[in-house]
């Protein structure tokens, strides 16, 4: 639901005065409209290809003459996707493997003041979808604001980021690597920020969706302390983990559909094999809904989010956590069957995961809210299953992760429908447009068309990301989640308020490692 890269990074054509960083010199473009400096498509790695395939990053080289990072560096190897189109810097599909490129946004110079917080955005799309470039991810506008320097970067997908063969084969892959990628451009920002005016130690990162799951798995990691202050997880399940087993059966079907050994495979043999797991029939009971994703390896990770919080890790880092009202909207609406629900088959969905002792009272539970809603678009059962799913994948998970969480926490919820998708509503992605003010560029107009005052919800949204990264509060008014409380964007037709207690006691009986399972 994305929009493509390309359209406006090549807008302008005043360059910058050149920076010279510790990785060497680099200049970039000047934004006519806003004085935003843009360094596109810089190497943060070496090329992950040949004999670097399923190794950890390596660093560069610094290099002499100066890098005009002007163009955006091609995204990492995946199949194109129905919600949105990511293309390289020609508009070309992204089949290759050298992928490890950033992208800094960075007020104008004129205005520009030194040791700014730095935003450090990672990017969503299940683990084996998207790119940092995507233009909805444009980092212009909140650099505009004069008070963040913005960040984005690609980093491995899919079986080339999150597949474990360390245990079934020769090849030394933990399945982090594209962790371990995330890593390595958090440390390149920390060492070259500085000569673009921005504070190496304070350093927020922020993502969606994967990207948020991402986060939540970096924030347990013993290696990441002390590399970022702050954190904001948008719709981000923090039980998005393999267990090694698990992560091993996965390696086993990959190679089985790859047929081939997998050192000497085509980026394109390997994307047959990723999107045969992706279509196996095993894949939801077996690896769960997103087949490829960080791995409990005993090295990087060494338990999972919830558990390291518990323990204080992560307690020095403030954290901001959301999702969205209606969340699973988008993934009933790319599902046929979900328009012709009924309690059996919703049962049958969920009968492999949840005991019956557990679904009834939480079905019972969520067919009487759905029969409340009388002027949502969906048929009553769809209805209840996307309350349900909601909740149970998005909602309740970032609960428990606050809960456990020792540090200063903010919880958001955003209501804001898409009044051009009545079906959508405030669905799963929705609020990135708002978050960074790019729901008014064109390629997103068949998306965001038609919300009232929308440049209005984009600026209050901007201002609390922003405050959050400059001091670790989001904004007067907004009180600390330690007491349930939350910070509602946007206008949702239906009454749905936020009760962070009452959800909890709903589903106190359903274990994280049972939710752990679904994805």
């Amino acid at each position: 639901m994305t929009g493509d890269a390309n359209t406006n990074h090549h807008r302008s054509i005043q360059r910058t005065q050149i920076y010279r960083t510790p990785t060497g010199p680099i200049s970039g473009r000047v934004d006519p409209e806003t004085g935003v400096e843009s360094f596109l498509g810089i190497p943060y790695a070496g090329p992950p290809v040949g004999a670097l395939r399923w190794q950890p990053p390596q660093p560069l080289p610094p290099w002499r003459s100066p890098h005009r990072a002007e163009t955006i560096g091609m995204p990492a190897a995946q199949p194109p996707s129905s919600l949105f189109e990511v293309t390289g810097p020609n508009g070309e599909t992204p089949e290759g493997e050298d992928c490890l490129y950033l992208n800094i946004y960075a007020p104008p110079a004129s205005g520009k003041k030194c040791n700014l917080p730095v935003m450090l955005w990672i990017h969503g799309g299940s683990f084996y979808m998207g790119a940092g470039s995507q233009e909805i991810y444009n980092g212009r506008h909140l650099a505009a604001s004069g008070r963040a320097i913005v960040v984005t970067f690609n980093y491995r997908l899919g079986a080339l980021g999150f597949l474990r063969l360390a245990d079934i084969s020769d090849i030394p892959a933990s399945g982090n690597e594209a962790l371990l990628d995330q890593i390595a451009a958090l440390e390149w920002v920390r060492e070259n920020i500085p000569a673009f005016g921005g504070d190496p130690d304070n350093i927020t990162l922020f993502g969606e969706s994967a990207g948020a799951m991402c986060i939540a798995a970096l924030l347990a990691a013993p290696r990441c302390r002390g590399l970022f202050r702050r954190v904001i997880v948008q719709s981000g399940n923090p039980c998005a983990l393999h267990s090694p087993d698990r992560a091993n059966d996965l390696a086993r079907a990959f190679l089985d559909y790859l047929g081939e050994s997998p050192r000497e495979a085509s980026t394109r043999s390997l994307l047959r094999a990723q999107q045969a797991v992706l279509s196996d029939p095993r894949m939801e009971q077996n690896w769960g809904q997103l087949p490829f994703k960080p791995v409990l390896d005993g090295k990087l990770l060494l338990t999972d989010p919830l558990t390291a919080l518990q323990g204080g890790s992560g307690a020095e880092v403030s954290l901001m956590l959301g999702n969205n009202l209606d969340e699973w909207n988008l993934f009933s609406a790319t599902d046929a069957e979900s328009m012709t629900l009924d309690d059996a088959r919703i049962r049958a969905r969920l009968e492999w995961l949840l005991p019956q002792d557990a679904l009834d009272p939480l079905l019972e539970h969520y067919y009487r809210r759905a029969s409340y809603l009388t002027d949502n678009p969906w048929p009553e059962w769809s209805r209840a299953w996307n309350l349900m799913l909601t909740d149970m994948v998005f909602t309740l998970p970032g609960i428990r992760l606050l809960k456990a969480h020792c540090g200063r926490r903010y919880h958001y919820q955003f209501a804001q429908p898409l009044a051009a998708q009545p079906l959508l509503g405030a669905c799963h992605a929705v609020e990135l447009g708002y978050v960074f003010g790019t729901h008014g560029e064109e390629t997103l107009q068949p998306l965001y068309g038609g919300e009232t005052e929308a440049h209005h919800l984009s600026e209050s949204i901007r201002e609390a990301w922003l405050n959050f990264a400059e001091c670790g509060d989001p904004g007067e008014g907004w009180p600390a989640f330690s007491d349930g409380h939350s910070r509602r964007f946007g206008n949702h037709p239906e009454e749905r308020p936020f009760d962070a207690e009452a959800l909890s006691q709903l589903w106190q009986h359903v274990p994280d490692d049972i939710l752990k399972r679904y994805l």
